[in-house]
């Protein structure tokens, strides 16, 4: 029955996509967050269900002129480009490992050709709405099953994300729903239906109790960045900080000592042989960026070391040099600041105030993955760069709206 369900999803998805080319990115963005079909048990699961609302949205867009804006070339695309063009010089240029690094290097091409009709096709404010609305939703959905979960069990299990994903372990769907928090928080803001804004606080909460119940330390470092971002940086929080504090009250007297012991080696870090494993694994990336500075040991390197790099920084260091380590974090950095600018022009004009609680959700949820990327190999994620092109999407509609306003005071 599950099987079919996701079948009829699909080949709804894939009709929208082909008639209404935006909706099939949001359809995109649901597969590829949520991955409806891995909660599945038949053939569903091995379908190319992506790649089917993906050839469906692209012949749209293709065949529909009227519904694509041209390709906006801000700093953002252009570093992101540029990466995209480095990672593809140091594939072919001399890698440690030339078969594995080809076929590594075709499947994140795979994840960034997916991300691009999303810059053609989101050009409105009522269309970023809906695609936040969308990756807050599929991530959302995965943190309430979790968080009802985590209650039910008393915290004394863990919760996993969707299994033969990238979101599928416990470290990586804490990451992935720290970063999502922020937008859970802006889309309650953006619906207008009273029942609706208490199901997205709902789903906040569970989803701070997946987080807690994932044991995953890493992810508790970067819930306590994104939490102090919200309460430092957000205008509600006479709602943010209850919420929050009945989370905690209802997580910490349930969970286990073993929690608590897990947590503790996040301080005696030398006696952990898992953190001690870290170190010489980043040691390792550090030291192959220096013996190749410019292409380091191409995709996969960190084969020789007998482990992943268990790191975004180190990972795009060793596997692809300093340069593009440098455009890497220019891109991350960089849009955070960018999306700052923005905040401070949303100041000046009147009518894109609403650009202000985009970027500071946008910008938390960037800080997050900074602080969550620094212990898992996650510098390929499509989430990453999804949330930068969000950011290209608000200079690009925010450059539309200032153009009509003046436009409208000129008649």
């Amino acid at each position: 029955m599950r099987d079919i369900v996701v079948l009829l999803i699909t080949v709804g998805s894939a009709f929208f996509g082909f008639m209404r080319p935006w909706m099939g990115v949001l359809a995109l963005a649901m597969f590829a967050y949520l991955n409806p079909h891995r909660y599945a048990w038949g053939f569903s699961r091995d379908l190319p269900v992506f790649m089917m609302i993906f050839g469906a949205t692209a012949l749209g867009m293709i065949l529909n002129n009227k519904d694509r804006e041209p390709f906006p070339w801000t700093r953002e695309t252009k570093l992101f480009l540029l990466l995209l063009l480095w990672f593809t010089l140091t594939t072919f240029w001399e890698p440690d490992f030339p078969g594995p690094a080809k076929e590594q290097w075709i499947k994140v091409m795979k994840i960034y050709v997916g991300i691009f009709p999303t810059f053609w096709l989101i050009n409105s404010r009522e269309r970023l709405r809906w695609l936040v609305i969308t990756i807050a939703l599929s991530f959302g959905l995965v943190g309430l099953k979790g968080g009802i979960f985590a209650l039910a069990k008393g915290f004394q299990h863990r919760v996993w994300g969707p299994d033969n994903t990238f979101y599928g372990g416990n470290n990586e769907i804490a990451l992935a729903l720290n970063m999502t928090l922020p937008l859970i928080l802006l889309s309650a803001k953006e619906v207008e239906n009273r029942k609706a804004k208490l199901f997205f606080y709902a789903v906040f909460f569970f989803s701070v109790c997946s987080i807690i119940s994932s044991w995953s330390r890493g992810g508790l470092l970067s819930l306590c960045a994104v939490l102090g971002a919200l309460v430092l940086l957000g205008r509600r929080k006479w709602l943010s900080i209850p919420i929050l504090a009945i989370a905690l009250m209802v997580a910490v007297p349930n969970l286990p000592e073993e929690w608590f012991g897990r947590m503790k080696t996040i301080e005696t870090y030398e006696d952990d042989a898992s953190a001690q494993n870290r170190l010489t694994v980043w040691r390792y990336g550090f030291e192959k960026a220096l013996q190749h500075p410019l292409n380091g040991g191409g995709f996969q390197t960190f084969r020789d070391a007998l482990t992943g790099p268990h790191s975004a920084y180190f990972g795009i260091m060793g596997e692809h040099g300093f340069l593009a380590f440098g455009m890497w974090l220019s891109l991350l950095f960089g849009t955070m600041v960018a999306l700052g600018r923005l905040r401070i022009k949303a100041f000046v004009y009147d009518n894109i105030s609403w650009v202000q609680h985009y970027a500071r959700a946008i910008q938390i949820s960037l800080l997050g993955y900074a602080v969550g990327g620094a212990f898992l190999e996650v510098g390929y994620w499509d989430y990453f760069y999804h949330l930068v092109v969000l950011c290209v999407l608000l200079k690009v509609i925010i450059r539309k709206e200032i153009q009509q306003s003046a436009d409208m005071q000129a008649i």
